[in-house]
This record gives C-alpha cells, structure tokens and sequence, in this order.
C-alpha cells in the first residue's frame, strides 16, 4: 500500500515537471512527454479503480498531491518591483 501511495506521488511530480519544463523542450518532445505520462497516469488510475472505488479516490489525490508538490519545492519566484 505504501509503494502504491509513493508511485502516485512519484507520477504526480513527474506530471509537474513535464508541465514546467515542456516548453523549453522541442514540439515533439513535449508532444511525446505528455502523452507517455497521460498512458502512465490512466493505467496507475484504472488499476487502482480495479481494486475499489475509494483506491481510485486515492489515486487521483496521489496524483494531484505529486503535481502540487513539484510546485511547490521548485517554484520560481517572482520578483517584487
């Protein structure tokens, strides 16, 4: 259960990282960045919805909770002028 809670996370912050970075990468690699992680994250929510309902809940909050986190540790910050 601990690994399954870890991997969400895991592919939640990678979520965030192809996210920021993407633009700075050519066309295709980000074309072919986001769709891999999209297969990745599907298959990860599916298979946790297999084994009930509050698994897919958990998921999605694993998922966000990933992508939020890489948010908030490299963040840029702005500047105050």
């Amino acid at each position: 259960m601990f690994a399954k809670i870890v991997v969400g996370i895991l592919i939640g912050f990678v979520g965030g990282f192809v996210e920021a970075r993407g633009p700075s990468w050519k066309k295709k690699t980000e074309i072919i960045s986001e769709v891999l992680l999209f297969l990745v994250g599907l298959s990860f929510l599916i298979s946790s919805f297999m084994f009930g309902a509050i698994y897919g809940v958990m998921a999605i909050v694993e998922l966000t909770a990933g992508f939020y986190a890489y948010g908030k540790v490299f963040r840029t910050e702005k500047a105050i002028s």
